[in-house]
């Protein structure tokens, strides 16, 4: 099996909206993770608005649409993109990059 990053991209910041939203939202993503059972290695964190971005030229403001992660592992990309179709963050605009892991 192989590992892949879900890397989710989203434009709504959780941290503004209403208590019940954000509970309904946090149960969809339970469920969502609880249907690839062991296929998830690290359900991973969301992110708060607020990253940086580092380059040789300095420290400036992240785009802030990065919200989180999750590490899955799939016998192949197409398994990989299939769980990442049904990712709630779909439903309210937001997108799921996905990478596959290599070891160095």
């Amino acid at each position: 099996m192989t590992k892949y990053i879900f890397v989710y991209k989203n434009k709504n910041d959780w941290t503004n909206l209403p208590k019940e939203q954000v509970m309904q939202m946090m149960q969809a993503w339970g469920e969502w993770l609880g249907s690839m059972g062991s296929a998830v290695v690290d359900q991973g964190e969301a992110f708060r608005a607020g990253g940086k971005t580092v380059s040789a030229e300095g420290i400036d403001s992240a785009d802030d649409m990065t919200s989180g992660y999750t590490i899955v592992e799939a016998k192949d990309f197409d398994e990989a993109l299939a769980y990442a179709k049904k990712a709630p963050t779909l439903e309210r605009g937001g997108r799921v990059e996905v990478y596959e892991a290599f070891g160095m």
